[in-house]
């Protein structure tokens, strides 16, 4: 009798192992909105499909938008009024998103035979440090497939490898379900919110081209921002380890953009003084960045330090300007694009 109790372990993980696989039904992969980051990489696959029958596209100019959240703000509402009625802005940006996930997106949309006139390619030294794990946690956890991770294999770390593999073997890795969220939902009658077509933080994306305009100010909170600032220096610059893998992405992308003859600026964003200051402590200005400008000068694009370059000083919080400074951020780029006034 003792000897079947043996057995109990093993039918348990059995058990585990195949209710798991009802997070690979295409619901889960596809159609199931949470809240926070997997709205916006999952809005960003239907993104793509409207995009891509989109009937202006052959009548405006295209400009495409990558980066992390500090690039949500960038669409056909932050381009100079004089212009902004001759173009369309798509926006794949995505919140944590290391400059990876804007060459996934970029292939990609090449690949389907659409071609941009212009891209704001907007990248974070923070996303350079491989130590932290963003490039598995969220891009290749939510955004990636199967065929770029296959391809680029051996570009991750041992760490990022091992955690594909935990999560080809229980499905629930990937999705992640928020049990909190699901009993929130479940007691307060809205599990309706799972859905894209009633998720609010999908529809406001769905609005417009993927932009994101919420991180509006118009005046600064100092005190609420030198904390704010702390905590991010902490969270992100803390133990900073300068890596390789987002160098060989950022080149990736340029490639691309030279052979397709696609202009792409590639953007520093403007964060908080208090911030800031920790890019500089880092010595991020004279290693980081000059490497940054070397790839765009070898490949055509160019660099723009927006924390020299803009005159405009209002923040949301210290990892992000208000959606006002983007206004004249867009048009210091679009100088440059219309040959008005060139980048130093």
């Amino acid at each position: 009798m003792k000897k079947k109790f043996i057995y109990i372990p093993f039918l348990f993980l059995l058990l585990v192992f195949f209710a798991d696989k009802i997070f690979t039904l295409d619901f889960f992969q596809t159609s199931f909105y949470q809240e926070g980051n997997p709205v916006y990489y999952a809005q960003r696959k239907h993104l793509f499909q409207r995009m891509r029958s989109d009937s202006s596209l052959g009548k405006k100019e295209l400009a495409l938008a990558f980066g992390d959240s500090r690039a949500y703000p960038y669409s056909s509402k932050t381009l100079p009024s004089d212009i902004a009625e001759n173009w369309t802005v798509y926006n794949f940006s995505g919140p944590q998103a290391v400059p990876a996930y804007g060459f996934y997106w970029f292939q990609k949309i090449l690949e389907a035979g659409i071609k941009p006139k212009v891209v704001f390619y907007v990248i974070s030294p923070e996303g350079f440090d491989d130590s932290k794990g963003l490039l598995y946690d969220p891009f290749l956890r939510l955004g990636a497939d199967d065929p770029f991770i296959a391809k680029y294999w051996g570009r991750f770390s041992t760490g990022d490898r091992f955690d594909i593999i935990k999560q080809k073997l229980f499905s629930i890795r990937k999705v992640k379900p928020g049990f909190k969220l699901f009993w929130n939902r479940l007691t307060s009658d809205k599990l309706n919110l799972y859905s894209p077509e009633s998720n609010h933080e999908n529809l406001i994306l769905e609005l417009g081209n993927g932009e994101q305009l919420a991180y509006a100010s118009a005046s600064n909170n100092p005190s609420k921002l030198e904390k704010d600032a702390l905590r991010l220096k902490s969270l992100y610059l803390s133990g900073f380890e300068l890596g390789e893998t987002e160098f060989f992405f950022v080149e990736e992308f340029l490639k691309l953009s030279k052979e397709n003859g696609i202009k792409t600026y590639l953007i520093w964003p403007k964060v908080y003084p208090g911030y800031r200051v920790g890019y500089y402590e880092l010595g991020l200005e004279k290693t980081w960045w000059p490497r940054i400008q070397e790839l765009a000068m070898k490949y055509g694009a160019s660099a723009a330090d927006m924390n020299t370059l803009s005159a405009c000083d209002t923040y949301y919080d210290a990892s992000h300007q208000s959606v006002l400074c983007i206004l004249e951020q867009s048009k210091i780029l679009m100088d440059d694009f219309y040959g008005r006034k060139k980048l130093p």
